[in-house]
């Protein structure tokens, strides 16, 4: 929208930017998981929601995998080898810092975001419990998304390791949930749409992802994003004579 030259009266395009924030543990066992069989979304630990924590299991394709292990050539073949094996999980937070999008010139749009410390220690606690969770499932070692970070074999080497503050910066994060950059308010002074997803002082033009989402959801976003579209689009057509398309 902005690189259509799109201004909210709000000044609030492009801001207000969360990501959840994930990282992934990943596990090895000495059966057959299959990790990749089935809807391995449908597995979450839930009990530390209100730590704004959620794990879940987010086994991931090979290529995916292969480009996050900590190894090349023939050790990462020897690794990928056990993929029937391996189960990658982690935690995901509800992020307490925002960032934005802008428009550099000679670039194009670009993200600006930065962890904030108490969502950093957050993100270290749910490594933890994460790779407790699946050591008690019977995981034989564990590779932690900590730069440097050695190979743990048990519950004991992971308390160890993880005693003293993991650093920040060395944190290994990715993110597949971006949202609340058009947030939705009635207030045109507060938000970017209305909420049925109408930009402000632009008929016509309606949003219908999580870019409506007035902050962080603590959850996969997929259902509440399909929800706000099919509600918004019910919106549009009943009153399709009052917009000039």
């Amino acid at each position: 929208m902005t690189r259509s030259g799109l201004r909210s009266a709000s000044g609030q395009l492009g801001r207000n930017l969360s990501v959840h924030p994930n990282a992934v543990v990943t596990a090895f066992f000495d059966q057959d998981v299959t990790g990749w069989h089935g809807v391995h979304q449908a597995f979450q630990v839930r009990e530390f929601l209100d730590e704004g924590l959620l794990l879940t299991a987010t086994n991931l394709t090979p290529p995916m995998l292969a480009g996050i292990l900590p190894a090349y050539g023939r050790e990462l073949g020897e690794l990928m080898a056990d993929y029937n094996r391996i189960v990658t999980a982690g935690p995901l937070v509800s992020d307490t810092g925002t960032g934005r999008i802008r428009p550099v010139p000679g670039l194009g749009p670009q993200v600006f975001y930065q962890l904030t410390d108490h969502d950093a220690e957050r993100l270290a606690r749910g490594v933890e419990l994460t790779a407790e969770a699946l050591f008690a499932a019977g995981a034989r070692r564990v590779l932690l998304p900590v730069d440097g970070a050695p190979v743990v074999r048990g519950p004991d080497e992971l308390r160890r390791l993880l005693a003293r503050p993991v650093p920040k910066r060395s944190l290994q994060l990715f993110s597949v949930h971006l949202m609340g950059t058009a947030r939705m308010s009635e207030d045109p002074r507060r938000g970017v749409t209305g909420s049925f997803g109408e930009f402000h002082g632009v008929p016509g033009l309606i949003v219908a992802d999580a870019s409506l989402f007035p902050g962080p959801i603590g959850i996969n976003p997929m259902e509440t994003v399909i929800a706000l579209a099919m509600r918004n689009a019910r919106r549009l057509v009943e009153r399709r004579d009052s917009y000039e398309l």
